[in-house]
């Protein structure tokens, strides 16, 4: 097993690439190191999923994209911040740019069956990354609506 194939060294990474990129979209400084971790532990779960669990991408990056979902709203109620300022940054590791590249190769190759291929597999991929974004923000959405209105209810009542 060499280093490149442990949850470390990708969590590691990962966290740094993330950091890099909330610098790149100017993620206001108090939340880089939170949007890094969340990075990192997103990109560690698919990492993990996809190694272990997962004979394709998809579980692997719905799993990474709830991950990321969940630890993006916990940030941003701890920090009074929008739920963006971790989410954008942090989701950047899980993008399939891989699946991109390999779709425009196999398309200037005239490569069109392998091509279409590569572009299913990046598109279910990045489909199920917004699937786990969506589950998690949808159930965060319903937890906090309902958490407010019954201390709303509480104040009311006094």
């Amino acid at each position: 097993m060499s280093i490149n194939d442990t949850l470390l060294f990708h969590f590691v990474v990962s966290y740094f690439a993330t950091a890099a990129f909330g610098i790149v979209f100017y993620a206001p400084p108090r939340t880089l190191p939170f949007s890094a971790l969340t990075g990192a532990c997103g990109y560690s779960a698919y990492y993990f999923i996809s190694k272990n669990y997962a004979d394709t991408d998809i579980l692997a990056c719905v799993v990474g994209g709830i991950v990321i979902a969940f630890m993006s709203e916990m940030f941003s109620h701890i920090q009074k911040t929008p739920v963006t300022a971790y989410e954008m940054p942090a989701i950047m590791p899980l993008v399939p740019g891989i699946g991109l590249y390999r779709t425009m190769i196999s398309f200037l190759e005239k490569n069109s069956a392998e091509g279409l291929n590569h572009l299913f597999e990046t598109i279910m991929s990045a489909g199920s990354i917004a699937i786990g974004l969506i589950l998690t923000e949808a159930a965060a959405q319903i937890y906090f609506r309902e958490k407010y209105r019954k201390k709303r209810n509480r104040h009311h009542d006094e």
